[in-house]
């Protein structure tokens, strides 16, 4: 089969159609569902912290299904086979899972928060606080452009429709009713969210194994990838190099993210107190259900020794199906990633106010005090946040891959430090917290791009990763422990 020719599989009108059909459903939703809750700062940025249980593990899950869990999955499995869809898969689901335990200390020490930069400034001061201000707005910036990215992507490759014209469609529906209703307006369309990808899931993907040849034939024939070498985990040396080259990468990648995502933070200061740790482990089997089956369909594809271009390996999932299945049920799967994609974008909208509204005009507009005037600088977070990410999700020759192992890294920079903290409050103080970051950011995230994105080899990649993640923490420890006589230590 010449992939190739095989797309556009349906006209312009099909795309913009499923676009305007998105949009028209979340806002009916959130329409009915929001009202009230831009009045004020509490409302707006946090959902005046009434998020339940239920609610909680339906919009974390949400939160955390991102485009790599429905691209980057079946494209790890088509390319590396059991060994890819694992280490991708591995750390994605007890991340959350940990997190939970974390972020409860965090909310039980400050129960009206809004922002984990707002709480650094508090336990650490300005200079500290402005690190992580610039890690989590990079954070915000390139998870939005890269989910921007994909679903453009996607809808150009089925429809033809011009992928810059999409991405600005799909960030103009999230950032319309996220300027609503804040936070809230994202967990209902979160909710929406899980709910198509679950149910488009258990229609599609089952139907497209029969279709294939069946789960015991052609997705088993394919748990070693397109090159037959990746089906375990380290019983030769090809799984060994994608252990090194992007196991470890991604799943400590994975295993940080929440620490250096605004999002998660935000959404721990708007779910009950009691409710945090059931909703964060239940958004971690929420989600991982999602990657599993959406990766299976790159083991079909194995199975099936379809031949994707490398130009196209990003849309295995699409292929995948268009290979077996009916047109029309691509039309589905377009609507599934859809409404995953969107909603992440408005997710990374909310975390950009929060850090606008209650941290950046902290600094720069402390006299202006009113609720109206934090949903303004909220609103312009939001703003600024979507020109951004726009401009690289339509950079010319850049990929998701490339931004995602981009920040990947990055967000994991702060995890231990943060993490430590969390656990014993006076183990790291300001100057071990600041440099630490700051020394394991400098050396170790140059050698993981050179490695991984340069062609310096898995082995720099591997020790790059190691430098930046690990570093931090253990620096931020021995720093502290140096200064000790000449730094206060951070109180509970």
């Amino acid at each position: 089969m010449d992939l190739t020719t095989l797309f556009p599989l349906f006209p312009q009108s099909a795309g913009w159609g499923l676009i305007a059909l998105y949009g028209a459903v979340v806002f009916a939703l959130t329409t009915y569902f929001v009202r009230g809750y831009a009045k004020d700062k509490t409302g707006f940025l946090v959902a005046r912290r009434e998020i339940g249980g239920f609610q909680g593990a339906m919009s974390v899950g949400a939160a955390w299904a991102w485009a790599p869990a429905m691209f980057i999955s079946a494209q790890m499995a088509y390319l590396n086979g059991v060994a890819g869809l694992f280490w991708f898969t591995l750390g994605n689901f007890f991340t959350l899972i940990i997190f939970s335990f974390f972020v409860k200390r965090l909310r039980d020490r400050q129960p009206e928060g809004f922002t984990m930069g707002g709480y650094i400034k508090e336990k650490f001061g300005t200079r500290v606080q402005s690190i992580f201000l610039i890690e989590l707005w990079m954070l915000a910036t390139c998870a939005f452009a890269l989910n921007a990215l994909a679903g453009s992507k996607a809808v150009m490759t089925l429809t033809g429709v011009n992928y810059h014209f999409v991405s600005l469609a799909l960030a103009g529906i999230a950032l319309t009713y996220a300027w609503r209703g804040g936070l809230k307006a994202s967990v209902i369309t979160e909710i929406f969210k899980i709910s198509v990808l679950w149910l488009g899931i258990i229609l599609v993907v089952p139907w497209a194994w029969s279709a294939s040849g069946g789960v015991f034939e052609t997705v088993a024939s394919g748990l070693g990838g397109i090159t037959g070498q990746g089906n375990g985990i380290f019983h030769n040396e090809f799984v060994i190099g994608v252990f090194m080259a992007v196991g470890i990468s991604t799943t400590l990648g994975h295993l940080g993210a929440p620490w250096g995502d605004g999002g998660f933070y935000q959404r721990a200061f708007a779910i009950r107190p009691k409710s945090i740790i059931p909703a964060f482990i239940g958004g971690a089997f929420v989600f991982v259900f999602i990657p599993l089956m959406i990766g299976s369909l790159g083991f079909m594809a194995a199975g099936m020794e379809l031949e994707i271009p490398k130009k196209m390996v990003g849309m295995t999932t699409i292929i995948s199906i268009a290979s077996v299945l009916p047109s029309w049920t691509v039309l589905i799967v377009v609507f599934m990633l859809l409404s995953g994609l969107v909603a992440v974008l408005d997710s990374h909208l909310n975390s950009a106010s929060a850090l606008a509204s209650h941290d950046l005009k902290a600094k720069y507009k402390k006299a202006e005090k009113s609720e109206a005037a934090s949903v303004k600088w909220g609103r312009g977070g939001m703003l600024a946040l979507a020109f951004g990410a726009l401009a690289i999700a339509n950079w010319p020759g850049i990929t998701m891959l490339t931004i995602f192992l981009f920040f990947g890294v990055m967000r994991a920079t702060v995890w231990w430090p943060v993490m430590l903290h969390l656990w014993r409050p006076n183990l790291i103080n300001e100057k071990g917290m600041f440099w630490g970051i700051v020394i394991a950011f400098i050396i170790g995230f140059p050698m993981f791009f050179y490695g991984r994105v340069m062609g310096g080899g898995a082995m720099l990649t591997m020790i790059g990763t190691f430098i930046a993640i690990f570093g931090s923490g253990a620096l931020s420890v021995l720093i502290s422990k140096a200064t000790a006589s000449t730094s206060k230590r951070v109180t509970a």
